[in-house]
């Protein structure tokens, strides 16, 4: 078992500063479309729900969130199969022939590609996206954000990115060990939860959240202060 900086100097050793980057390319792309899908995903499900369905303000932040999650689902696991295999190995020259090679091994063959971890990703993404849309809307309904002004997506952002990771991450895990198979095994959540759990313990679903929590208050304090930059700029 490795601390975080035990890493960091392992990966700039053997890889240089490259090996920081594996799947960056396919990740940018992917993120870009799976964030656009997720707030457009959010908004018009709050928008439904307002005009149709009268609810409690909280059930609809929520409702809204999770259905934003269910739909990201489908974008998130073939995006984040290809990332993880990335990341997991230098024998893909680039994203495309990482997906050939995918597409070649599996059994499932484009299916694979696709349905690879898909269970464990929506496991993981409408709790999570529930969490993320339904904590910073009512944050930012609080009298401290009008004094906080336009910090307030970015510190408000950073707090919905680490509470949304925090219950799930276990998953996480699960999920990217189910994905790192290129396809010529077949291994379900299930057992690598139970083999998981057999051979590390417990411990073993929370390797890597500190390193976690540092990415999604930088990613998602970034990603509510530009949406709110665009938004504003676009209204």
């Amino acid at each position: 078992k490795m601390s975080m900086f035990q890493l960091i100097k392992l990966i700039y050793r053997t890889e240089g500063i490259a090996g920081f980057f594996g799947g960056v390319k396919g990740m940018m792309v992917g993120q870009a479309i799976i964030k656009s899908v997720a707030f457009s995903a959010n908004a018009s499900a709050l928008a439904y729900l307002h005009e149709y369905i009268v609810l409690p303000s909280v059930v609809s932040l929520l409702l809204a969130a999770c259905f934003s999650g269910f739909v990201t689902s489908f974008l998130v696991t073939p995006i984040e199969r290809i990332k993880v295999l990335m990341q997991s190995s230098n024998v893909y020259k680039n994203e495309i022939d990482c997906l050939r090679a995918i597409i070649k091994n599996d059994e499932k063959g484009i299916l694979g590609v696709l349905g690879k971890g898909l269970g464990p990703t929506l496991a993981r993404e409408v709790p999570s996206y529930g969490i993320y849309f339904l904590i910073y809307g009512l944050l930012m309904q609080l009298p401290l954000a009008t004094d906080l002004g336009v910090t307030a997506p970015l510190i408000f952002g950073a707090l919905t990115g680490m509470a949304s990771w925090i219950p799930v991450y276990p998953v996480d895990v699960v999920k990217t060990l189910v994905q790192t198979s290129d396809g010529s095994e077949d291994i379900s959540a299930w057992e690598v939860t139970v083999k998981l759990y057999q051979e590390c313990g417990i411990g073993a679903f929370f390797d890597g959240l500190t390193a976690k929590m540092l990415r999604a208050a930088v990613n998602h304090s970034v990603t509510f202060f530009i949406y709110d930059v665009i938004y504003q700029a676009l209204t």
